[in-house]
């Protein structure tokens, strides 16, 4: 850890090794060093994860079920839907707020979002009916149609 970090060089390096070196600074946070290190990290907003792909029992998609399923994502879900929106599109927003840096492409998020959206759907009743581009204030690229 004997390098110079700033911003720059964290912008420049894959999430998965952020995620190494942020569990290296963790380890070495009693040196001045490492907690120099892991407070950078930390402040930078940047995303770091140790898998490619979230499980359904990461936080991050814990957080995700909590929003999609909550009255406003349901809600939001629903009003999308009418709109002949995708339901994602009402939901992609409310993952923004929540998740911050945690919700993209990075970690397979986008994916996870739209799959638990899925689910809430057909609990809804409704039944899947193709896909369709999500506006471009939108994280997730495409998603699916439900009537």
């Amino acid at each position: 850890m004997a390098q110079e970090w700033n911003l720059e060089r964290l912008r420049a390096m894959p999430v998965h090794d952020r995620a190494g070196l942020y569990r290296n600074a963790c380890r070495l946070a009693h040196t001045p060093q490492g907690a120099a290190l892991k407070k950078l990290l930390e402040a930078a907003g940047l995303p770091f994860s140790e898998a490619a792909a979230l499980t359904l029992d990461d936080p991050i998609s814990v957080r995700m079920h909590e929003v999609i399923n909550s009255p406003e994502g349901r809600a939001a879900a629903i009003e999308a839907t009418k709109a002949g929106l995708p339901a994602m599109a009402g939901i992609d927003p409310l993952l923004q707020v929540a998740l911050g840096v945690d919700y993209g492409s990075h970690n397979q998020g986008t994916n996870t979002a739209g799959w638990l959206v899925g689910q809430l759907m057909q609990t809804l009743g409704y039944r899947k009916d193709g896909e369709k581009p999500l506006p471009a204030h939108c994280v997730a690229k495409t998603a699916a149609m439900w009537k």
